[in-house]
């Protein structure tokens, strides 16, 4: 069974047909070039049967150019009988090798050579000319293609990446080049090559039908063949590519956390799990290959019985003078001519197979949906915050939040606290439609965010998380990821309003520092400063903290709560947090249990009222009686 479906197929070569439309005039360039090179080929047998012809002419019974003694009347006829047929130079037949004097062969032979020479040159030019033109044409599709899978799983819901692997992703994004190939093979390889068949044949069908037919006798076993490699080559493509993603999964998986791996001791059963992985694929891969060669084996005996039914066949006809020597070569030549390209459009075949399998894989990726939809701009606002009866859950038989209503006023600090699995962080993330509630709605402003293009209310929101990403660059360039157009001295008083004074001090190139994957080179309080300095020079209407000083000491936590209490404007703040240091300062606190608000209202009447919120003050008290 074929690992790619003909719908699959069919929806990957449409695919590519629309991304290669705009480059359809390059395309008759590159045909028209590789066009020129195949018929440059088809033109060498003739001349090798042409001179061969002409040196099998010196040894036909002619006027001797050296004549021994003789009468001198004698001798001016053979002379005159010499002229006349260096002059006539009568013509080859099949049937018949016309005398040649050592003068006619040499120029023959030469240029013979030089039109060999040329046209070789000329061919591999053309073919060249092809392959660099084929080449930028692939590039540009391969690139197109690339970055709109890459955009458009950019663009997929949060939901789709839950339930994937970032390797897996990755590696099936890469598999994008498999572009290449394909329009190779379309555009250098099928047309030419097909062509150069039905030259060859019509060449040899007007020289001798009979060799032609003992040329040909074994072509119909040898297609049968190399139809059967094709479809068994191709059967399991999927199940082979998935195994390979397992392998990438495993190494990207154990890269990105490379500390935990080291920490465990982990590093030789890892070693082992990518063994185990990868073993499997390698067995596929050498089945394949074995399959392969025995495939080419036989497709080799045939094209060798082939040709020495040719030379037999020829030799015979050339006894009895129904072919010239130079014929039999010349048809030993094409038959060279003609089963390579059956190889190479059997191996394209196969090949096609193979790429259109991986290619199909992006595809897909390119053709998952929905993706998040748009909608209107945000408008301008001072960052009112409303949640109204808000339900959710990330499986339909768990709900998370249970009808969840509150107001967060603008300019004000909000607290959303309570213990782990309350649903504080989810709804952070409803906030920024990282996902869409099952009902209730939510606003910013009094626009409802269902109508609000997400992009417009994530620039609008700025967000510090306890597990927020640092990227490989420098620390300036990840202080700009979220504002890219910063200015310099925005960035550094961002950076030292984070609490990266010391850090920036203490390191050579200061902000110009390169820092690893992950902010490997950075300890996790300096990461955490690094996100909120990103925050901070974005100057957000609305600034969610999710436990974004869980992973600092209390000392460095006051520093930026001063920090943001100083700033030159004030957004709406949401802090998440467990720690009672982070919210005792806010101006409305509201304490969720199981997806519920089990109590709400400022920090003093909280404690007042003995609840949750009082004995998380009480305990912070008495561990940290300073704070």
């Amino acid at each position: 069974m074929s690992s790619t479906s003909s719908e699959d197929r069919k929806s990957t070569l449409a695919v590519l047909i629309q991304l290669a439309r705009p480059y359809r005039k390059r395309f008759l360039v590159i045909a028209f070039l590789a066009l020129f090179g195949t018929g440059a080929d088809l033109l060498q047998p003739l001349i090798y049967r042409t001179a061969i012809n002409d040196v099998a002419g010196l040894f036909v019974d002619r006027p001797s150019e050296n004549p021994p003694p003789s009468p001198p009347v004698e001798k001016e006829r053979r002379r005159r009988q010499l002229e006349r047929l260096e002059k006539t130079q009568e013509a080859h037949r099949t049937d018949y090798v016309a005398p040649r004097t050592r003068r006619q062969t040499l120029t023959t032979l030469l240029w013979a050579v030089a039109l060999l020479f040329a046209i070789s040159v000329l061919g591999y030019y053309f073919s060249l000319a092809a392959d660099l033109q084929s080449t930028a044409v692939a590039g540009a599709i391969e690139a197109n293609l690339i970055q709109s899978t890459f955009g458009h799983v950019l663009c997929l819901p949060l939901a789709f990446f839950s339930r994937r692997a970032s390797g897996g992703l990755a590696k099936r994004i890469d598999q994008s080049d498999q572009v290449a190939p394909i329009i190779s093979a379309f555009s250098q390889q099928i047309a030419p090559e097909g062509l150069r068949i039905i030259g060859i044949c019509a060449i040899m069908l007007t020289q001798s039908w009979r060799l032609t037919v003992a040329a040909l006798a074994i072509l119909p076993f040898y297609l049968m063949i190399t139809r059967h490699a094709a479809r068994r080559l191709e059967s399991g493509m999927t199940e082979y590519y998935m195994k390979w993603e397992g392998v990438s999964v495993r190494i990207q998986d154990a890269l990105s956390a490379i500390k935990t791996v080291k920490l465990s001791g982990a590093e030789q059963r890892e070693a082992n799990l990518l063994q185990s992985a990868s073993q499997s694929a390698y067995v596929d891969y050498l089945e394949r290959t074995r399959l392969g060669n025995r495939y080419l084996f036989l497709q080799s005996t045939l094209s060798h019985l082939s040709k020495a039914l040719v030379l037999g066949y020829g030799g015979w006809m050339v006894l009895d003078r129904r072919l010239t020597p130079g014929d039999v070569v010349m048809f030993v030549a094409y038959l060279d001519r003609i089963y390579d390209p059956i190889d190479s459009l059997s191996s394209i075949a196969v090949n096609l197979q193979l790429h259109i399998a991986s290619l199909n894989r992006a595809i897909r990726l390119l053709e998952t949906g929905p993706t998040e939809q748009g909608g209107a701009e945000l408008a301008p606002g001072p960052g009112k915050i409303e949640f109204r009866d808000v339900r959710f859950g990330y499986v339909p038989q768990r709900e998370i939040l249970c009808g969840l209503t509150f107001t967060a006023q603008p300019g004000r600090v909000t607290a959303i606290i309570g213990p782990s699995g309350a649903g504080k962080t989810t709804a952070a993330d409803l906030l920024l439609k990282l996902w869409e509630p099952s009902s209730g709605e939510i606003l910013v402003d009094g626009q409802s965010l269902a109508q609000v293009d997400p992009s417009s209310i994530r620039r609008a929101i700025g967000m510090v998380a306890a597990d927020g990403a640092v990227f490989r660059g420098t620390i300036a360039a990840n202080i700009r990821y979220k504002r890219p157009d910063a200015s310099d001295y925005e960035v550094r008083e961002a950076a030292l309003a984070a609490g990266l004074g010391t850090t920036i001090e203490s390191l050579p190139d200061g902000l110009d520092t390169e820092i690893g994957e992950g902010g490997l080179g950075l300890s996790v309080g300096e990461r955490q400063r690094l996100q909120i300095a990103r925050i901070l020079v974005d100057r957000p209407r609305i600034l969610v903290l999710d436990e974004a000083t869980a992973n600092l000491d209390y000392s460095t936590e006051a520093e930026i709560k001063q920090a943001l209490a100083g700033l030159s404007y004030r957004p709406t703040m949401l802090v998440i947090a467990h720690r009672y240091s982070m919210v005792k300062d806010a101006d409305y606190v509201i304490v969720l249990e199981q997806g519920r608000i089990a109590e709400q209202g400022t920090p003093q009447k909280l404690i007042a009222a003995g609840g949750w919120f009082a004995q998380l003050a009480l305990q912070s008290e008495q561990e940290h009686p300073a704070t």
